[in-house]
């Protein structure tokens, strides 16, 4: 067994001292917050020490945690690693779909001409075919041998790395030079990005948080390396492959935007009022029970339940909940919807309750279309965030009087949670807010139009995605919409810590929220005179004033031209001779920094919602399609087409606003 002589010691201690000392200086530079934290830092638990092999190593508890020559079993894990890298590869097939919009139809295209020439081809092991990536994230440094074996011999644009334990990572400050990492990535037009302590949610989300600075094109292929394996780290990486396509989906596009200006200009000029700030507002009934309920198909167990209490809670209808309960005796306060295509009005229509639809009041993102508005007593409007619309509509009202309704979708209950949340409720119970099943054939509640063989809806049986952990115990299937749904639910929770949630749904677990069944709920009593006092909510929480009488959709004509000349120069900078894949992705980066730059000011937020999202699925589609070319001039010809496509497809968008802005859509 190798012993270090006392001078050896003595000659490597000052080196690792040296180097901690440099990378405490770099930090202090360029990431001013690990400084901070480490600066005087003090480890507990992990330690460096020397091994029985004379080399530097981890302790924890009295055991060495690399068991054998640290340094070169790195090496040897990247070269495992090129041999099988564990990737994320974010395929759009919309094959066998209709087409509702010239995005799907564009987009498919894309996917089509490489499925032409490539056939049914299985993902390139790009790190063996070429030598450049552009996002890598990282579980666990340990002492960071390996992160300098791969920028060895990989180039990595954006390099996130992640160490749970603060330990961990100030003894990797004694081992590596982290500036390396830094400057590596600085070459290539990206940057490192370093994060300690936190948990799984706190990786994932911060992924999320990078990709909206960068654009989600660089997670065409999203490369996940784990060093080590611990509790925390396996928690993260399981997460984060289960949540990828949480990352590359849900950005919008902009027909979409074309609609929800078009209804948002229509609903303002019926005279709807906004939400106010809930602290504009005093909300008498904030302590009463709110019922939210969905259509998932625990609510036949709890519709009794529902009926006997009806005059004892307030009830909100989730879509197509409203059906289901008008049929069972049961006349909701507040009917919810999101939805922003007429599909909304041609659902509600044929209940055939026109009379009693004109008792309840509809609350909605100001998107929703203005006949299924009209059907209803009177409509109320919820601020959607991020929105074309209210982007519009922020540049003459005040965003700090009327809040954006944030975790407002993806699915109705999370409309009708957040509504509920941002007009004062703190008491909600959850009835048919399954996101989840049982049975792939009892979906919804059994007198669900879903189940209605001429509903445009209609479906006999919903094929899970997976499955989670059950309100109840046990697990059910769920699928990626009501999983994501789910999780927009937990962040409402999380941010409203006044908020008391019981889930009495018989449907997936709902963190932060308390399971109860109905009959466990105890004795509900009647809210003395609730008809007048949510009048007067609703009087006092929404307001229609500040918006004046302006000639709005002039307003907007005079707007359009400066988005024909952003469209422009983004279509230039993308109409060069590209020289390959990497280079491809510098002008995307350019692209998208360019549209980016209208973010987050009055004036031009509009134009950065109208491009954003549908620069992002058309970016991530012809990279990620871009990188099953082996063969390079295939790839630059495929990247051409794909790139004509971008362009033709952006003019056409411009075209297609100026004669829709003004129109309702017939979808």
């Amino acid at each position: 067994m190798p012993q270090l002589s006392e001078f050896e010691l003595d000659i490597k201690t000052k080196l690792l001292r040296a180097t901690f000392l440099s990378n405490l200086a770099f930090f202090q530079q360029y990431m001013p917050e690990l400084y901070q934290f480490y600066k005087n830092y003090q480890t507990k638990d992990v330690k460096l020490t020397f091994d029985h092999n004379g080399e530097v190593n981890l302790v924890s508890k009295g055991k060495l945690i690399y068991a054998e020559h640290p340094e070169r079993s790195s090496q040897q894990q990247v070269d495992a690693y090129f041999e099988e890298p564990r990737q994320f590869v974010n395929v759009l097939n919309l094959k066998n779909k209709k087409f509702n919009f010239e995005h799907e139809k564009q987009l498919h295209s894309i996917y089509e001409r490489r499925e032409d020439i490539l056939g049914e081809s299985k993902p390139v092991n790009v790190l063996k075919n070429e030598n450049s990536i552009d996002f890598m994230a990282m579980i666990g440094v340990g002492l960071g041998y390996q992160c300098e074996a791969l920028i060895n011999k990989l180039k990595i644009r954006y390099f996130y790395i992640w160490e749970p334990d603060p330990d961990i990572f100030h003894c990797a400050m004694h081992t590596i030079n982290f500036k390396l990492l830094y400057d590596s990535s600085l070459s290539l037009g990206g940057r490192v990005i370093m994060k300690v302590g936190g948990n799984e949610s706190h990786f994932v989300n911060e992924i999320d948080s990078q990709l909206k600075e960068i654009g989600h094109f660089n997670i065409a292929r999203l490369f996940m390396y784990r060093h080590y394996r611990s509790e925390e780290n396996d928690k993260a990486f399981n997460l984060l492959a289960k949540l990828c396509y949480r990352l590359s989906t849900g950005w919008g596009f902009f027909e979409d935007e074309v609609i929800s200006v078009a209804h948002t200009l229509s609903n303002i000029s019926q005279g709807y009022p906004i939400l106010l700030d809930k602290s504009l507002f005093d909300n008498q009934l904030k302590d009463k029970p709110v019922f939210i309920v969905g259509n998932g198909p625990s609510l036949d167990v709890d519709i009794e339940y529902l009926k006997k209490n009806q005059h004892n809670a307030i009830i909100f209808s989730c879509g197509t909940a409203l059906c289901s309960l008008l049929h069972s005796g049961i006349t909701p306060d507040f009917h919810v919807e999101i939805e922003r295509t007429k599909m909304v009005y041609d659902w509600i229509l044929p209940i055939g309750m026109e009379d009693k639809l004109k008792e309840i009041n509809i609350i909605s993102l100001n998107t929703v279309h203005t006949d299924a508005l009209k059907l209803f007593k009177n409509a109320y409007l919820l601020p959607k965030p991020k929105d074309g619309g209210m982007d519009f509509f922020y540049q003459f009202i005040e965003a700090g009087q009327f809040t954006p309704v944030m975790c407002s979708n993806p699915t109705v209950t999370n409309g009708a949670t957040a509504a509920a949340a941002y007009m004062g409720f703190s008491k909600f119970y959850l009835f048919g807010v399954d996101y989840g099943y049982k049975s792939e054939k009892a979906h919804h509640a059994k007198g669900s139009l879903y189940f209605k063989e001429d509903f445009k809806g209609y479906t006999e049986k919903m094929p899970g995605d997976f499955k989670v952990k059950g309100n109840f115990g046990d697990e059910v299937y769920t699928t990626q919409i009501f999983d994501s749904s789910k999780g927009v639910l937990e962040i409402l929770l999380e941010s409203n810590s006044d908020i008391t949630c019981y889930n009495c749904s018989d449907g997936a677990l709902v963190e932060l929220s308390i399971a109860l069944k109905s009959e466990d709920i105890g004795e509900l009593t009647t809210i003395t005179n609730k008809g007048a006092m949510i009048e007067t909510l609703l009087n006092d929480a929404f307001s229609y004033k500040e918006l004046g009488s302006k000639n709005y959709n002039e307003i907007f004509i005079n707007q359009i031209p400066r988005l024909k000349v952003i469209i422009e120069r983004a279509i230039k900078i993308t109409s060069t001779k590209v020289k390959d894949r990497k280079h491809l992705a510098q002008l995307f980066s350019e692209q998208y920094k360019y549209v980016k730059s209208f973010e987050g000011r009055r004036d031009t937020e509009l134009y950065y919602r109208f491009l954003r999202g549908t620069l992002n699925y058309f970016q991530t589609n012809i990279m990620t399609n871009a990188y099953f070319y082996r063969d390079k001039q295939e790839q630059i010809e495929y990247i051409e087409f794909a790139l004509n496509i971008l362009h033709e497809h952006l003019l056409w968008l411009y075209d297609h606003m100026i004669r829709n802005f003004d129109k309702l859509s017939d979808l």
